[in-house]
């Protein structure tokens, strides 16, 4: 660190650098998302929980309406979860990939 702030006040060519190494990551960053195909549940506020609605099982079930009500209900429960899922996996593979873009990149300067 003493290096650099001594070499800034020398001629300012490692603020350059620093300027393009800060360039370079973001354009980086930006790149990393689009090995990643299929959508992601990450928001501003953090990760959120599933927004799936489980269905309710009844005690007995008295017509055959019913039992299609409920697999229909349980059918779609499953589809959102497994949706979520993979959401969350291929945000795992951007955070991943975000990761050891930015290590090959320290690397490549070190």
């Amino acid at each position: 660190m003493g290096t650099i702030v001594s070499h800034v006040h020398s001629g300012g060519k490692p603020v350059r650098f620093i300027i393009a190494f800060v360039f370079t990551f973001l354009a980086a960053a930006f790149d990393s998302h689009a090995y990643v195909m299929g959508g992601s549940n990450l928001g501003f506020t953090g990760y959120p929980k599933a927004s799936c609605s489980k269905p309710f099982k009844p005690f007995s079930f008295t017509s055959q309406w019913d039992v299609d009500r409920y697999n229909n209900d349980l059918k779609r429960y499953a589809d959102c979860v497994d949706e979520y899922m993979e959401n969350a996996n291929n945000d795992i593979k951007r955070i991943k990939e975000s990761a050891n873009d930015l290590m090959r990149e320290v690397d490549s300067i070190r």
